[in-house]
């Protein structure tokens, strides 16, 4: 068990779900998106997103990556249920790294056909 969490696109025609990404205990990511959305962070979460909230979400993982102080403004950590680590190590780092990498190299989404959400399970 765990917080398990994704990138789901879905076809507003069919209701076809397909996740695009997925993450696992990565909290800090959650965290962000509870922040930036302020949501109740003790609730599973299936929001809609945008390509804008993907940018912004870029943006504060490469400030924390080019100067890793900024991790606990930008980025930090949340304890919960089953979240994992709440430390600053290297898989706190490589789950930026990951994101960072699918959000610039692998990310692609047409809101025209599709809605975005982040979602989890835990």
């Amino acid at each position: 068990m765990g917080l398990d969490m994704y990138l789901q696109t879905e076809n507003k025609q069919t209701g076809k779900a397909v996740i695009i990404h997925s993450w696992r205990k990565a909290n800090q990511i959650r965290d962000w998106f509870v922040r930036r959305i302020e949501l109740d962070p003790n609730d599973q979460l299936k929001i809609p997103i945008t390509r804008d909230d993907l940018d912004a979400l870029t943006s504060d993982i490469e400030q924390v990556l080019t100067s890793h102080a900024l991790a606990l403004e930008l980025l930090p950590t949340a304890s919960g249920f089953f979240f994992g680590s709440t430390d600053y190590d290297g898989y706190y780092f490589e789950a930026l790294r990951d994101t960072r990498h699918f959000l610039q190299n692998e990310f692609t989404y047409n809101s025209d056909i599709e809605n975005l959400y982040y979602t989890e399970w835990w």
